[in-house]
């Protein structure tokens, strides 16, 4: 979950050093350099990083995109041995045995594939992979990225005459001063909005690359799961949202557990994964705290670990229903589950978003130009004519 600010020019500064920082890790990872030789380019890194968060100019995506990159980095370099224990599925030649401008390609690829698409590492609960032919999968995604930005603009048009996100950065009310019935849909139209625009961005990347012949349909599942799925908490953040942390998180829970000698699959090792990796988490949203503002710093965490404690006290009522050994039937369970994370999300969400309310770094224009505004009018035939485009368009 990343929140956008309204200054379109705060990443360009930052774009050079991540690219720099890419290629001085990627050539690490590939490079059978001594100890102090890795130390000194982590250090280098590590310098890189700040000076790109010293350079940022309030971008909180941008901050959340450097501390990724330093987990992703510190976890390849330090916890791991890429060029031993990973292998994508057309390896056809070990690694180690490419040449260095190869390698180097090859560590990009896992750097930047944070769900592991067809690597032996991908993570848990990514959908399944296309199986449709170049050309339909690129019109699909394209249609699908459209489908998004239309979204987007019913959202963008509802914020733009909505006194609640105007007044941003205003120190503004609360979203929980919006009373039971517009709470919930403030909170859907700032969650969907950063969920629309992931999809979006995911999908006319995957229509690029496949366009261009750097990789095949079924290297681009769906960047979300069932939504269907989410019936509970952890459901929610475990199946049907992005999995595009989930190996620095995961990966970070099962360091901890090892150097706590915790045995695998027991309730602590569960546990400790569990308020590990949203803990990661909230910190990887701090890097977007800090580029905000110093000060802010630790706002965003509360949240993300709030979450840990919803799904430990979900997960106590689920096991105490199974001792009572109450039978309710799977459609009803699943109907109460969606009213908990109803209720839930809009008990926490709040605590996420006041706050950017507050400093203005929501962005309430995620698209250049609307395309409700060009085909209304201002009239409900222009309406009826967007809606029945908006949702011929979802396939």
């Amino acid at each position: 979950m990343v929140m956008n600010t309204t200054d379109d020019n705060a990443t360009a500064p930052v774009v050079p050093l991540l690219v720099a920082s890419n290629l001085v890790v990627a050539s690490l990872l590939v490079s059978s350099l001594p100890f102090l030789w890795r130390l000194g380019g982590t250090v280098l890194c590590c310098a890189i990083w700040l000076a790109a968060y010293c350079g940022g100019s309030g971008d909180y995506p941008t901050g959340c995109v450097l501390t990724i990159q330093a987990c992703t980095a510190l976890y390849l370099l330090w916890m791991t041995n890429p060029i031993r224990d990973f292998r994508h599925e057309r390896d056809y030649t070990a690694p180690d045995e490419l040449p260095f401008l190869r390698r180097v390609h090859w560590a990009l690829c896992i750097m930047n594939n944070p769900r592991g698409v067809g690597w032996n590492y991908q993570v848990a609960n990514v959908p399944p992979p296309p199986s449709e032919s170049r050309w339909y999968f690129v019109r699909r995604r394209l249609r699908r990225a459209f489908y998004y930005y239309m979204l987007l603009d019913l959202i963008q048009c509802y914020e733009h005459q909505h006194p609640l996100f105007s007044l941003r950065g205003t120190g503004g009310p609360s979203v929980t001063s919006q009373g039971y019935l517009l709470r919930p849909v403030d909170i859907f139209a700032r969650v969907a909005s950063v969920a629309f625009e992931l999809a979006m961005q995911h999908a006319l990347f995957a229509a690029a690359m496949v366009t261009l012949g750097l990789s095949l349909p079924r290297d681009w599942p769906d960047i979300y799961g069932r939504w269907s799925d989410a019936y509970t908490v952890r459901r929610f953040w475990g199946r049907s949202y992005h999995q595009m942390l989930r190996r620095v998180t995961a990966s970070t829970g099962k360091l901890v557990c090892r150097v706590l000698s915790l045995r695998s699959g027991s309730w602590a090792s569960s546990y400790t994964q569990l308020y590990v990796g949203f803990a990661v988490s909230g910190l990887i949203h701090c890097g977007g705290d800090f580029m905000v503002n110093r000060k802010l710093v630790g706002v965003s965490f509360p949240f993300f670990i709030s979450q840990a404690v919803a799904i430990t006290v979900e997960d106590a009522a689920i096991g105490a229903a199974h001792r009572a050994r109450l039978r309710l039937p799977a459609g009803l369970v699943h109907l109460i589950g969606y009213i908990w994370v109803f209720i839930w999300m809009n008990i926490s969400c709040p605590w996420y978003i006041d706050w950017s309310l507050r400093e203005g770094v929501i962005d309430v224009d995620r698209v250049p130009f609307s395309l409700i505004s060009l085909v209304s009018s201002g009239t409900n035939a222009g309406a009826v004519f967007f809606y029945a485009i908006l949702f011929s368009m979802k396939s």
